[in-house]
């Protein structure tokens, strides 16, 4: 998806491509920590506002599709992004659905509300990290919604984003996975 960035709808927009599930390039941005998203170059609709925290060395920002009669189509989630901090070893687990969910990531147990993250850090020495994730029904009857058992490199990180299915899904969440590898700059 293209779009297009800028501070108002007078101002100068710069235009970014949006990948579906994966990151995108890395653009500069200097300005306030509210960035408005448009439709076009010049005139277009606005389509979303992010907030950024002005304390995040890399901010990586989320879309998500908001609710029908919303005053603007995306919602915008703004998270750290930054190696130094949240470097190597560290999963970065993002609940972008509607329901809490209860995790057990190793041997660490935690719950994450809905549309909040959650940082760990993983002894990256185990071959392999065993992870389940519940949901909680109407009746209290808990329910596996995800399992699996991730493979761990030394220079690797994890950012894992959890969405609500749609219509023509199978399950009540659908988990992403993406995988960071670090490696250090070359000196000349």
């Amino acid at each position: 998806m293209e779009l297009y960035v800028g501070a108002g709808e007078e101002g100068t927009r710069q235009q970014i491509h949006l990948n579906d599930l994966a990151k995108t390039n890395s653009y500069e941005y200097q300005g306030l920590p509210v960035i408005d998203f448009y439709t076009g170059a010049t005139g277009g609709l606005p389509v979303a506002r992010a907030k950024y925290n002005p304390e995040h060395d890399a901010p990586l920002l989320l879309f998500t599709k908001n609710s029908e009669g919303s005053a603007m189509p995306y919602r915008v989630l703004s998270i750290e992004d930054s190696w130094q901090k949240q470097g190597v070893g560290t999963y970065q687990l993002v609940n972008l659905s509607s329901k809490a969910l209860f995790w057990k990531v190793g041997e660490e147990r935690f719950k994450i509300e809905p549309k909040d993250l959650r940082v760990i850090e993983v002894d990256g020495t185990n071959a392999k990290t065993p992870v389940i994730a519940l949901e909680v029904n109407k009746d209290g009857k808990p329910s596996r919604v995800y399992r699996a058992k991730w493979h761990n490199l030394e220079n690797m990180r994890r950012l894992i984003f959890v969405r609500d299915t749609n219509e023509n899904e199978v399950g009540s969440v659908r988990v992403s996975v993406i995988e960071d590898f670090y490696v250090p700059p070359s000196t000349p």
